[in-house]
């Protein structure tokens, strides 16, 4: 009986620490944070050209990518003017499309220029390409919705001017980088902008791209990021309550290939790593700290090279894996790897397709639904798509022009953050729960106890292999990793209180994973 009564106390204890821990992680939580996994703001990519023809069905209009729908529904979407270089749409939190820009002005979700929406970027550029044709550059704009006030987003960009200099070694340069702001419950809900062009950095350095945006380690703040062209400095900014403002310029790593203007930048979806890929620079690797903004532990990883203008890079939503392309190569790396540099695997070459023109690689964007969407140098009708971004190697499925959409499109993608970003306090939301974006369930794969403490008992089915089995926490930070084989294995655990990822890997993909609590 004593006995009897000693493991209902044990296990009335271990409920009770169990439920402290979560009501401790939860009482640090923002306000808002009960519904951010459930933001949409990603959900309707506004691409293509404008509609020359309105009454019938043009080839060369305008189309959208709707993720309400499972699978992804592709659609016309007829509008005056081109989406191309500069490209941001923005979604209400239930994934209604409320804004979008070329870079040129800013479009109401009637398609109509929004109440003091035209002449961004005014200047040389402007004149050049607007409004109908769409704004230069490549990854220089992306939107911000305001955590403080739900009507209120922002609109960051970067204006370009011809360098005036006498031989130049690039004829465009930076001339600032500055936000739009916008009321969308004004104007009768049609929206309106109430800040315009507003200059947050004045300075030719700015190598224009790439532009791109994280949470802030509180869940509410947003941190941006731009590097130079002549150094090896970082421009960081910070979105809070008082709203944006310039905070420093860190310098850090090598200095940029001056001419690496078409490259891509990305943070993991957790943002604890900052990816910055162009041909010419090669890879250049961070940690980035959110509470902060400050970069650290560069690395700069090699890829083969190739002399072009342009290179794109995604994160697989797990974080584990960084995919890199050249107009004509895909390449992974695996940042779990003990050496990442030889992790490097290259995964395809460009086929050959036309449509007419060729559909050689371009910039790439990860998904709400998991997967990576890589476009064409040219306009075409055709996506590339990384089915499986969360598997290592040729195991991620790298299907060439398998998306087929109602129009042409122009050249780019727009842009987006992870929005379903939490705080570092917070290991609910599933969608940044790293290397759990997608856990496959099976029932030849147990973890017990779980909750555990020190020793993790974990039952694993069919193998072809032995096979690793990796545990990681929230952050994607790996604590464990130990070979394993069918049927039983023990776990050693020496891990602080928390929620955790139990994967297994075999035949160089993931098989099994799962979530565990570890309470001490």
């Amino acid at each position: 009986m004593e006995n009897e009564r000693t493991k209902f106390t044990d296990g009335l204890y271990l409920c009770f620490k169990i439920q402290s821990l979560f009501l401790l992680i939860a009482f640090q939580l923002p306000v808002c944070s009960q519904h951010y996994c459930d933001y949409k703001y990603d959900h309707v990519w506004i691409l293509g050209d404008m509609d020359i023809d309105t009454v019938s069905n043009d080839e060369f209009g305008g189309c959208e990518i709707d993720f309400n729908t499972s699978p992804p529904s592709f659609n016309l979407h007829p509008k005056s003017v081109g989406v191309t270089f500069q490209n941001s749409s923005m979604s209400s939190k239930d994934g209604e499309l409320i804004f979008y820009s070329n870079g040129c002005s800013v479009f109401n979700r009637v398609d109509v220029i929004m109440e003091n929406g035209d002449s961004l970027n005014t200047g040389e550029i402007y004149e050049l390409n607007c409004p109908g044709g769409g704004y230069g550059g490549f990854q220089n704009m992306i939107s911000i919705p305001d955590s403080y006030h739900d009507s209120i987003y922002y609109v960051f960009h970067i204006t370009l001017q011809f360098n005036s200099k006498p031989n130049p070694i690039t004829f465009v340069q930076s001339q600032s980088l500055s936000y739009t702001k916008i009321n969308i419950n004004a104007n009768e809900g049609y929206g309106s902008v109430i800040e315009k062009n507003v200059s947050i950095i004045s300075d030719t350095n700015l190598i224009t791209t790439p532009l791109t945006a994280v949470k802030h380690a509180n869940g509410l703040d947003w941190w941006l990021i731009t590097p130079d062209r002549w150094s090896n400095s970082y421009n960081i900014i910070l979105l809070n309550e008082s709203g944006p403002a310039f905070i420093k310029k860190q310098f850090i790593g090598i200095g940029t290939d001056p001419l690496a203007e078409g490259g891509q930048g990305k943070f993991s979806p957790v943002g604890d790593h900052f990816a910055w890929y162009h041909p010419l620079n090669g890879l250049f690797l961070f940690d980035f700290d959110r509470e902060h903004g400050v970069l650290s532990d560069f690395e700069h990883i090699e890829i083969p090279p190739r002399d072009f203008i342009i290179g794109g890079c995604e994160f697989s939503p797990n974080g584990r894996y960084v995919y890199l392309n050249n107009d004509t190569s895909l390449y992974q790396v695996d940042l779990l790897a003990n050496d990442i540099q030889n992790s490097l695997t290259h995964i395809g070459d460009y086929d050959g397709f036309g449509d007419p023109l060729p559909t050689s690689f371009f910039f790439m964007e990860r998904t709400p639904e998991g997967k990576i969407i890589m476009n064409v140098l040219n306009g075409s009708q055709y996506l590339h798509l990384i089915h499986n971004p969360d598997l290592k190697g040729l195991s991620c499925n790298f299907e060439q022009h398998s998306i087929q959409l109602p129009t042409t499109n122009n050249f780019t993608i727009p842009h987006f953050p992870n929005y379903r970003l939490g705080s570092i306090f917070d290991p609910f939301c599933d969608s940044i729960s790293v290397y759990a974006t997608n856990p496959i369930a099976n029932s030849e794969f147990s973890i017990m106890p779980n909750p555990a403490s020190d020793v993790l008992n974990v039952l694993i089915g069919e193998l072809s292999d032995p096979a690793d089995l990796v545990i990681c926490d929230m952050h994607g930070r790996e604590w464990v990793r130990q070979r394993v084989q069918q049927g039983d294995n023990v776990v050693n655990l020496d891990l602080h209180s928390g929620m955790y990822v139990c994967m297994v890997y075999n035949g160089g993909g993931l098989v099994y994973s799962g979530k565990v609590v570890v309470v001490r």
